[in-house]
């Protein structure tokens, strides 16, 4: 074999190559949902909302879809009709929401006004909104009209409790959010490769850290904490 020879193979290798490591796809985060997943309030949410910290930590290139003030079945209606969600997530090798919170929140807000604030109407009519509510069976939904476009893993965070313990209706949500996230963790038994971040754990006794003072959203180091505990349940790390 030629010495000119050898070189063209040798160059035609590394061409080869370099057209290779071209061709390969990044890895796609897609994020859904509400407020929460968007980065609501932060000073800089394509930066610092927790899809972008886990899409730099894992070098995953991130599509955050989500909205701010969306509930569960807006997210659900825009995969069935929106074009662009349905492409983003068919080409997802993950999926990462929350999502839920704003369901809940318009039963609690509705047990307030129905109440007068008195917190033993309120809790009675709460206990009455959740054995009605539908939202669990509206979860189910969204998850089987993700997996009916793709086989991504999806990450699910549950629902924190965004009051501190000085607030008077912190106990509201450390006695109702176990029996509501558990509904989270049934969806993730019952589908292939659902995995549920425990958001509520990860935040209890933290909301004066991890909760934008006199808000419901996550600070920087709220949404640092949900981008560990979900690469954490992805075995990202």
């Amino acid at each position: 074999m030629t010495k000119i020879r050898l070189a063209l193979i040798i160059i035609s290798i590394l061409v080869l190559s370099a057209c290779s490591q071209e061709d390969i796809e990044p890895t796609k985060l897609v994020a859904l949902g509400d407020s929460i997943t968007y980065g609501a309030n932060l000073e800089n949410s394509a930066q610092s909302a927790y899809p972008y910290i886990i899409g730099e930590e894992a070098e995953f290139e991130v599509h955050n879809l989500a909205v701010s003030g969306w509930q569960t079945v807006q997210v659900t209606e825009a995969l069935r009709v929106d074009e662009e969600f349905q492409t983003q997530v068919k080409d997802a090798d993950y999926i990462a929401m929350t999502i839920g919170g704003n369901d809940y929140l318009q039963i609690l807000r509705n047990a307030q006004t129905e109440s007068g604030g008195d917190p033993i109407m309120m809790g009675q009519i709460i206990l009455q909104e959740l054995s009605n509510s539908t939202v669990s069976a509206e979860l189910n939904v969204l998850v089987d009209e993700i997996r009916s476009l793709t086989d991504a893993k999806i990450l699910l965070y549950n629902i924190y409790n965004p009051l501190p313990p000085s607030n008077n209706l912190h106990g509201f949500g450390e006695s109702l959010l176990p029996q509501i996230n558990a509904a989270y963790a049934e969806i993730a038994e019952n589908h292939e490769n659902v995995f549920v971040a425990d958001a509520f754990s990860a935040y209890q006794e933290m909301q004066d850290v991890y909760i934008i003072p006199n808000d419901i959203h996550p600070t920087e180091e709220g949404q640092a904490v949900l981008a560990e505990i979900g690469m954490e349940a992805l075995g990202l790390e």
